[in-house]
């Protein structure tokens, strides 16, 4: 699974998906794109207005391809599964003050972007120093972000999370994970 979609090349895995599966044609298309026009009918401009669909068409291919390819890697359908899965294992790690009400918020904040901590708190369903016990060790152990230490808080991806969130898309962080 983790050499899918790469190739070894001079000792080193390089990627075979995308632009880098047909590097020749991306640059051939390319360089048509900047040729001269042809005839009248090849657009209005100065350069090939056929070139340049032709490279249009292949790049946008190339985009939908990729989307198509990394859709399922993300598998956004069970992240809050996922996420309650990193919260549980977090929780029983040795002298971790993380809780389980955190869910809730955390995935709201992953599907939603950042909020103030107020909100935060109101949406864990605590009093306020239950739900301030709550948000302080997710902030410590980087599983949310905060640019001030009483700013907004946003959701974010630390290492050690990578193994839950996104299992398919970075296997290797399993090994690395503490």
């Amino acid at each position: 699974m983790l050499l899918q979609g790469l190739r070894l090349t001079n000792g080193v895995w390089s990627p075979l998906r995308g632009l880098a599966r047909s590097q020749p044609r991306y640059y051939e298309l390319l360089a048509n794109a900047d040729l001269p026009r042809r005839n009248d009918l090849d657009g209005r401009g100065a350069l090939s207005e056929e070139g340049l669909i032709a490279f249009c068409d292949y790049f946008l291919g190339v985009c939908i391809d990729q989307a198509g390819f990394m859709a399922p890697l993300f598998d956004m359908q069970s992240m809050k599964d996922r996420m309650a899965a990193c919260l549980a294992f977090e929780s029983h790690r040795e002298g971790s003050a993380i809780r389980m009400e955190a869910l809730t918020p955390m995935h709201y904040l992953f599907l939603g972007g950042p909020m103030d901590r107020g909100a935060f708190r109101a949406m864990t369903g605590l009093a306020s120093r239950s739900a301030d016990r709550v948000l302080q060790p997710l902030l410590a152990r980087g599983l949310l972000a905060s640019d001030t230490p009483k700013g907004a808080i946003r959701f974010a991806v630390p290492w050690h999370a990578l193994r839950f969130y996104f299992p398919a898309l970075w296997p290797e962080a399993e090994a690395g994970s503490y």
